[in-house]
């Protein structure tokens, strides 16, 4: 999955106790089909080297187009 520059969320520091949240956005599989599961998200912060993996249970249609792509919000300080 390409990221997405267009949309970009405020920087902060994620304090030791704190959290943050994305959401994420995918197609529901009401094909009949099998697809395609999901089962970690491989997360690269901006401006950054590491990645964090993410658990995730998602279950995405088969396509041969680029509709109903999976989507990643960026990442949000809980309040």
């Amino acid at each position: 999955m390409d990221r997405n520059k267009q949309e970009v969320g405020i920087p902060f520091t994620l304090k030791a106790g704190k959290r943050a949240t994305a959401n994420i956005a995918y197609p529901i599989n009401n094909t009949g089909g099998s697809g395609v599961r999901g089962t970690a998200l491989v997360v690269t912060p901006p401006n950054e080297t590491h990645h964090v993996t993410v658990p995730v249970a998602v279950n995405l249609p088969v396509s041969n187009t680029d509709e109903g792509k999976l989507e990643v919000t960026p990442v949000f300080q809980e309040r």
